[in-house]
């Protein structure tokens, strides 16, 4: 689960952690409303597309996309290893949007 929370971090960048939690109490503040403090079917509905979400993530990390160009970033000036670390994001969300389409 560790792996999973830093890949979701990688992927959304430097605020991940703000974004994580906004998601999280976006989640518990639903489930909180009109249920006694035991949570909707539609809140442990999006719990478990999350949950899901995450294992995808992790079992998906051998893109050859990404081994290709973390292999070349140590030889790369830094501006390049930027733009590495940009493109790496950007296939991340790519892999998250089309999961998140399923």
């Amino acid at each position: 689960m560790a792996d999973a929370m830093d890949t979701l971090k990688n992927i959304l960048g430097d605020d991940a952690e703000d974004k994580i939690k906004s998601v999280m109490s976006s989640i518990s503040s639903t489930g909180n409303e009109g249920n006694g403090g035991y949570g909707s079917a539609e809140s442990l509905n999006q719990i478990m597309q999350m949950k899901d979400l995450m294992q995808n993530l992790t079992m998906n990390r051998n893109d050859p996309r990404t081994n290709l160009l973390l292999s070349l970033k140590p030889y790369m000036r830094s501006g390049r290893q930027r733009s590495i670390d940009s493109a790496v994001r950007l296939i991340g969300l790519t892999s998250v949007a089309r999961l998140l389409r399923q």
